[in-house]
């Protein structure tokens, strides 16, 4: 996914708001019987809240346009991908009441509450904005995007401070996809802010390899990875940023600790799976957090297929394999394509498996219940 449609979902956001502002008074003329009103329609954008209207989509897709080129590794990037402090008219603030009162009347509706918190953040009413993104996350758990636009709020109203909930949630939409680039460049954030510059660089590194290479974002974020090195004393040739090996380098390169083996589907569930249904291999601690330490995906079309497991598959810079002695190491195939386990998804596990292990037989054979 590369910049220009990153950018392009987030206006489709914006414009969405925005539209749904001029649907909801039309809403309302119909349900008053003025639905055959000649001045309604498109006249609505060219009445009295027109330029108010149209101004705040200006300002809006001017935010979304300025995210990543302004965002600064010693600062929490304020914009959640929608604009804020937009002018709102009257109605429309009484539009965002009354969705307030119905969601207090159906509280179950999530995407209710990601939408007013959407509509608190574009006023910049960030202290409103936090519980109904709570709220929203607790019932749409594993949306990435909801959760990185929650700790941007959160970061926000903390002081333009990540550390905490705020990277707790950018870790957990990093699992669900991990090439999120709000969220690759968030964390990277989150880093530069512990004093964790080479972590720092990781994520910011990640980010690069998602975009145009001569495109101003690219750019921007290389001077990024420049400082946080000059701040952890490392040096590099100027201009020049790391980069992460790609897949086929990884398998060359080792990557130091690993382990390896092949993943199959047991022939007793290959009825229940489909060819592109997204298959993910991993290592995790035998104890504590269940966030993978390594991770791959494949297909199960791919399947049986040879896996390596190493380093430079870290989710997070500070666990990686050659932290641990024996690790556990998963398979699952998921439906949603999401890492988190959902009921209905296939798992295969080895236990107190040896780091440095090279033939792993690692069979996908069980439901989740």
């Amino acid at each position: 996914m590369n910049t220009f449609w990153l950018i392009a979902a987030a206006m489709i956001a914006v414009i969405g708001i925005a539209l749904l502002f001029l649907w909801l008074p039309w809403l309302r003329k119909t349900q008053q019987g003025t639905l055959h009103d000649p001045k309604g329609g498109m006249a609505m954008l060219t009445g009295s809240q027109g330029p108010v209207i149209v101004g705040g989509i200006a300002i809006a897709l001017f935010a979304i346009a300025m995210y990543f080129a302004s965002t600064k590794p010693d600062t929490v990037a304020t914009s959640t991908g929608i604009a804020q402090n937009v002018p709102m008219s009257p109605e429309h603030v009484e539009m965002i009441k009354a969705l307030s009162a119905r969601l207090e009347q159906n509280p179950n509706d999530g995407k209710g509450w990601a939408m007013l918190a959407r509509s608190y953040a574009v006023m910049g009413r960030y202290n409103e904005a936090v519980p109904a993104y709570e709220k929203a996350v607790n019932l749409i758990p594993n949306d990435p995007v909801l959760l990185v636009d929650y700790a941007d709020i959160l970061g926000v109203v903390n002081g333009k401070n990540l550390q905490g909930k705020p990277t707790e949630l950018i870790q957990k939409a990093l699992l669900l996809d991990g090439t999120n680039a709000k969220g690759l460049n968030l964390m990277g954030t989150a880093a530069f802010q512990a004093g964790e510059y080479i972590h720092a660089v990781s994520y910011w590194e990640k980010l690069l390899q998602l975009l145009p290479p001569d495109s101003p974002t690219a750019k921007q974020v290389s001077a990024s990875i420049s400082n946080a090195r000059a701040q952890a004393g490392i040096g590099e040739t100027a201009g020049q940023a790391l980069s992460l090996p790609s897949p086929g380098e990884r398998e060359s390169s080792g990557g130091g600790a690993q382990i390896s083996g092949e993943v199959r589907l047991s022939p007793a569930l290959a009825g229940k799976v489909a060819p592109t249904d997204t298959v993910f291999v991993f290592a995790k601690a035998m104890s504590g957090s269940p966030m993978p330490i390594a991770v791959i995906r494949a297909q199960v079309k791919d399947l049986p297929q040879k896996f390596t497991l190493n380093d430079t598959m870290a989710m997070m810079p500070s666990m990686k394999l050659s932290n641990f002695q024996e690790v556990a190491v998963g398979a699952k195939i998921s439906k949603s394509g999401n890492a988190t386990p959902q009921s209905g998804d296939l798992r295969g596990e080895v236990s107190a498996v040896k780091v440095g292990t090279n033939n792993v037989q690692l069979v996908i054979d069980k439901i989740v219940p």
